[in-house]
């Protein structure tokens, strides 16, 4: 999958796909950068077999992944680099083996001490999966 680069520098476009794709826990669990922009990142994975919980259904902790991923890249957009403090999730619906999974993650406060973003996840077919807002401590 190539990812869309919407309109931050090149050099740091190319980094964080560079992490991405570097870091075992993304590449472990399938989760690939689409799109990274100034204070906004998306990324993409399906569900596999190995995410199913024994309700055959993903297990909440893909998708609590997931949108902590997104919105730690987001975060690096703006040049963050953060550790999470706390996050909170809403599952609204579940996802289901094979379903591609898109998460959208937007920084809304980028502070100089802590940054905050939220996050939607949704099937490719819009069904909205789960809601997420996460508090950083910057480095």
């Amino acid at each position: 999958m190539k990812a869309i680069n919407g309109g931050i520098d090149e050099k740091l476009f190319e980094e964080l796909l560079k992490i991405n794709r570097s870091t075992n826990f993304h590449q472990l669990i399938g989760v690939h950068v689409a799109e990274l922009g100034k204070g906004y990142a998306v990324t993409k994975m399906e569900i596999e077999e190995k995410h199913l919980n024994p309700f055959g259904i993903a297990h909440g902790g893909v998708l609590f992944s997931l949108m902590d991923i997104t919105m730690g890249m987001a975060a690096r957009t703006v040049g963050k680099q953060v550790v999470t403090l706390e996050m909170n999730i809403n599952y609204v619906s579940p996802a289901n083996l094979v379903d591609k999974v898109k998460a959208i993650g937007k920084i809304v406060h980028a502070g100089n001490k802590t940054t905050v973003a939220v996050c939607e996840a949704y099937t490719e077919e819009g069904r909205l999966l789960a809601v997420a807002r996460e508090t950083f401590f910057n480095m």
